[in-house]
């Protein structure tokens, strides 16, 4: 592992413009562990987080392809290559800027050498990204009490579509390949290992020791007494709380005590935990679900009101996320934008209440300054006193067009005609209010 952070360190001091063009940023991990006659198989995990990859739109989802190499060799000699083409497919547009959704796989590669070198390479077909790395492992003694250990972010029953790869009987453990655990996504830890014993070490007691330091000092160890139950292998997860760990690099060792057998395999941990931060317009969170409405009236929670405050921070805050990547624009820069709009709209749309509420206003806030504004008076043929018009016109997206009429003569003009969104819709007497006279030639945009 320390090669690695090495590794880690040379690749971090390159341009970054060089990475962002040419490397594929994902994670990649390896672990043996015997089968029934004791050979050793390699587990070689990888994991791409959606935001690494760049898909393209087709046939009702969105798609990434990448091209996997799998090269291995001893002592200089060629003995196999492998290709595997991962096709990746996502539902939601918005999972392809994710960090933490990720794609998982898993190739399984017997050992029949004491030793190979593991030349692995990733190829993303459509940005055309490429990682690679090259692996040396040794095969684990045939005598060997304990596998190597794998980390994990949790294990889940099994409901036969997730994640086949990384089944263990009924249960699903997924791997954290990156090595890093986050304290606001988990509450533990989860480490597995097996325990190899033959048929005359049945019924025989263990002791087994877990350890977790940082900077040379423990900061957790846990006894466990076991006793062999099977003559095979016997598959072991223990768990980390996190809770009081604090965000950091560990070191992790399990020791295995037989009579005066002593076998030690170690593991990093790296505990995470973001300051995440909660976007919001507004003090008072329900005129955010208001405002929220002008923009997914469809999407909305329907227990806004049930919901704990909690709930509804984080709800708002993911709505202007997706909002910052609809727009492809940062979270502060769409917040700032609609910030402008309501202050707009509270200073010439106000009055019995704020501008941003009323119909104007909401418009404004949704489609901003328009291209084109017409003023008017409704004719004398009305069946209404004359009255002021506003027609709005849009020169972009589907041009819109939206007829405002101050009914009430306070200033609160009302929409009561409106072409090219869906979201709004027609007043279906709104020509009585202008008369019959009115041409409607001034709604063509």
């Amino acid at each position: 592992m320390k090669t690695f952070r090495l590794i880690a360190a040379v690749f971090f001091l390159l341009p970054i413009s060089l990475l962002a063009n040419q490397y594929l940023f994902m994670h990649l991990d390896s672990h043996r562990f015997l089968d029934q006659d004791r050979e050793t198989v390699v587990f070689l995990d990888y994991q791409i987080p959606y935001q690494s990859l760049l898909f393209e739109a087709g046939n009702g989802a969105y798609f990434a392809q990448v091209e996997v190499g799998i090269s291995i060799s001893a002592q200089d000699s060629l003995l196999s290559e492998q290709k595997i083409d991962d096709v990746i497919g996502i539902t939601n547009k918005f999972d392809a800027q994710s960090m933490q959704k990720a794609y998982f796989n898993r190739i399984a590669i017997p050992m029949d050498q004491d030793s190979l070198t593991i030349v692995f390479t990733a190829k993303d077909i459509l940005s055309e990204k490429v990682f690679s790395r090259s692996i040396f492992l040794k095969a684990l003694p045939k005598d060997s009490r304990l596998s190597d250990i794998e980390l994990n972010n949790r294990i889940s029953e099994d409901d036969g579509s997730y994640m086949k790869k990384f089944r263990r009987g009924s249960r699903v453990f997924e791997p954290a390949v990156s090595l890093i655990i986050s304290k606001n996504h988990y509450d533990h830890a989860i480490i597995y290992t097996e325990l190899y014993s033959r048929e005359e070490n049945l019924g025989e007691n263990l002791l087994l020791i877990l350890n977790l330091s940082r900077d040379d000092k423990t900061v957790m160890e846990d006894y466990l007494d076991l006793s062999v139950v099977n003559s095979l292998s016997n598959g072991l997860s223990l768990k980390i709380p996190l809770e009081d760990l604090e965000a950091g690099t560990y070191v992790g060792k399990i020791s295995l005590l037989l009579d005066d057998i002593i076998e030690e395999k170690e593991f990093d941990l790296v505990v995470s935990e973001e300051k995440e931060i909660l976007h919001r317009l507004f003090t008072d969170m329900d005129e955010e679900y208001a405002l929220m409405r002008y923009f997914m009236v469809s999407k909305l929670p329907r227990n806004w009101d049930s919901m704990k405050e909690e709930s509804k921070r984080y709800y708002i805050s993911n709505f202007w996320k997706e909002m910052a990547l609809t727009n492809r624009m940062s979270v502060d820069g769409i917040i700032d934008l609609v910030q402008e709009r309501v202050d707009h709209s509270n200073q010439y749309f106000a009055s019995i209440k704020p501008g941003w509420q009323t119909d104007m206003g909401r418009v404004y806030v949704r489609q901003g300054r328009p291209s084109d504004i017409e003023k008017g008076q409704s004719s004398t043929d009305s069946r209404f006193a004359i009255k002021d018009y506003q027609i709005w016109k849009y020169s972009t997206g589907e041009k819109p067009v939206y007829l405002f009429i101050d009914i009430q003569m306070n200033n609160n003009y009302r929409l009561i005609y409106v072409d090219g969104d869906d979201m709004e819709a027609n007043n279906p007497d709104w020509l009585r209010y202008l008369g019959s006279d009115f041409d409607e030639n001034l709604l063509r945009n």
